[in-house]
């Protein structure tokens, strides 16, 4: 067909790119036999419109949803029309359809990242325990004080908290004393950190848990554990055999580096910033710890 777009009057909407600008499509349009019309009448058959000028509803969307008969398309109909040089049916070129699909791939997305959240927890908290287990095991338990409260919380970002998955997990843990001496054994390899910090990228979650011996003289230290797309692993913040005022210390630095706020200024956080990390209290009648 020499002029695809004959008995046809169209109108555009939104930015397509620096080649694709209103002056060239009107150009195009024209050539194809076409009315280039810059508004909205009663005598418009087309508008071809961006997804984000018919996602916000602009003016002239709104107009020619009110005209009947007036059909608003991708550019993608535009653009097959005039490479075809025939004027393609716009089923399925419709913005409406369009935004239906687009609608329907976003639902499937978020459904399949939900799934991958919750797996990625529950593979998490299994790590956690078998630690845990670990662990005691090899005598060592989670630290409560005073008040009841075990030293092994749940650090997460905002995004966790609306339901996506960035946690870190803490704790302290003690161990017991060698048999060959009466000092606690350091191991070489495991130095006590200069700075508190997780030893990964945009990890999903990290567990910070002090452990305690389970036999005097007490000695402890002080784990985080993380975990990340495709990966799970604990780093130490303070090495097996250190005393409580080192490990309680890397406890406490490690929670004010990833929430921003001091241990004893907790609460309720929900993460001071795009990247801070923050910490749902126990709720009320339970152990808040010291």
């Amino acid at each position: 067909m020499k002029n695809p777009f004959k008995k046809c009057s169209i109108a555009v909407t939104g930015d397509f790119g620096p080649s694709r600008s209103h002056e060239k499509m009107k150009q195009w349009i024209e050539a194809a036999g076409g009315t280039f019309a810059f508004k909205i009448t009663t005598e418009v058959t087309h508008l071809v419109c961006s997804r984000e000028h018919f996602k916000k509803s602009v003016t002239m969307v709104q107009q020619a949803r009110k005209t009947k008969g007036l059909k608003i398309v991708t550019f993608d109909w535009l653009e097959d029309s005039l490479m075809r040089q025939s004027k393609k049916k716009e089923g399925d070129y419709l913005m409406k359809k369009q935004a239906k699909v687009a609608a329907k791939a976003k639902a499937k997305k978020k459904t399949i990242r939900k799934e991958n959240v919750r797996k990625g927890i529950e593979a998490f908290e299994k790590s956690c325990e078998e630690f845990k287990s670990d662990m005691h095991a090899e005598g060592y338990h989670i630290y409560t004080d005073s008040t009841l409260f075990p030293y092994s919380i749940t650090l997460a970002r905002a995004s966790l908290l609306a339901n996506k998955n960035e946690r870190y997990h803490l704790k302290v843990r003690p161990q017991s004393p060698s048999p060959t001496s009466s000092t606690p054994t350091i191991f070489p390899s495991l130095p006590p950190p200069k700075t508190a910090r997780a030893f990964v990228h945009h990890p999903r979650a990290q567990r910070l848990q002090l452990y305690e011996s389970h036999t005097p003289p007490f000695t402890y230290a002080t784990y985080v554990k993380y975990s990340a797309p495709g990966a799970c692993a604990t780093h130490v913040l303070a090495p097996v055999g250190s005393g409580f005022e080192t490990a309680m210390g890397g406890f406490r630095k490690f929670f004010r580096v990833k929430t921003r706020v001091g241990w004893e200024e907790r609460g309720n956080l929900v993460g001071c910033g795009e990247e801070a990390f923050g910490y749902v209290d126990p709720g009320e009648g339970m152990p808040k710890g010291i």
